[in-house]
């Protein structure tokens, strides 16, 4: 499998009354074939504060068309706060030859 990368967009849950979208692309990729994970990392403003969030996607889940990795977690607590996401990339790939995402669309 080629070196490839997925966008994600996504809203966490509630807190209180607002919640965060996320979005953005994975970074890098590990491993081959039907075993591979890939990075993400952001940040999330909202309401004059922020969030960072990172972490991997679970591994690949096939579609018709290809297929998606599942990503949860919680953004970083701010304000005395977090938020929880949970969502799945988009089945769409983009390929690139190495490095990462930010290199190759900069």
């Amino acid at each position: 499998m080629n070196y490839h990368f997925h966008q994600f967009e996504f809203k966490t849950e509630n807190y209180g009354i607002h919640q965060h979208k996320i979005s953005d692309y994975t970074e890098g990729m590990v491993g081959i074939n039907s075993f591979h994970f890939h990075f993400f990392y952001g940040i999330s403003s909202y309401d004059g504060h922020t969030h960072y969030f990172s972490g991997h996607t679970g591994l690949p889940i096939k579609t018709e068309n290809g297929h998606i990795h599942k990503m949860e977690g919680a953004l970083e607590v701010n304000n005395f706060h977090e938020h929880k996401y949970a969502g799945h990339t988009f089945e769409e790939i983009s390929y690139i030859p190495t490095g990462t995402v930010r290199e190759a669309m900069g």
